[in-house]
């Protein structure tokens, strides 16, 4: 097993896509959610993203090349990525040290600006011991809805849903949406 794939996991878990780069440019591994990015960027079909470990140079020349600045291999670097309809693309271009000459040289994280990632309404629930539904109520609150689409989703009334909030923001010390955002934000990288 590559060294890489438990830091590919996170990065899932963050959100985010996460390439792992040998020392000759080929691409050794890559998560979920780089495959999902580059099939949508390149409008790839499945079989050649399953194909890009192992392979995959010129696609992360294409990805490179669609970058604004260029791409210092021995410093860490941030790349904004135009993509026609959607907010950009961040690459973050992370040189690792070289242990072998096939090992892992570099790590590309791509965070998709339009992704959300969240945490599971488990961990609020564990965490913050949130009744489900209120941790329901916190998910549908950081992904963007107001609390009127929230009660009109849910079947409840606008009161009920004000309720529930008044009871997330003790348990979880929060007093605003912005701050629970905030907080909630931090977690989606966990489990």
């Amino acid at each position: 097993m590559l060294v890489g794939m438990p830091l590919l996991r996170v990065f899932d878990r963050m959100g985010c896509g996460g390439i792992i780069l040998s020392t000759c440019g080929q691409v050794l591994a890559t998560n979920t959610g780089a495959r999902r990015i580059l099939q949508q960027l390149f409008h790839l079909d499945e079989a050649a993203v399953s194909a890009l470990n192992g392979s995959g140079r010129e696609v992360v020349k294409q990805l490179l090349g669609r970058g604004r600045t260029r791409v210092h291999f021995e410093s860490e670097n941030w790349i904004l990525i135009e993509r026609a309809g959607q907010r950009p693309l961040i690459m973050n271009f992370v040189p690792v040290p070289v242990l072998s000459e096939d090992g892992p040289h570099s790590v590309l994280l791509l965070i998709d600006l339009d992704a959300t990632p969240l945490p599971s309404t488990g961990c609020l629930e564990q965490i913050f011991g949130l009744t489900p539904a209120e941790a329901r109520l916190t998910l549908l609150l950081v992904g963007g809805k107001t609390l009127d689409e929230i009660a009109q989703k849910l079947h409840l009334s606008v009161a009920t849903v004000r309720t529930q909030l008044k009871a997330v923001f003790e348990k979880t010390h929060t007093h605003r949406q912005a701050e629970l955002l905030v907080l909630v934000s931090r977690l989606a990288a966990l489990p």
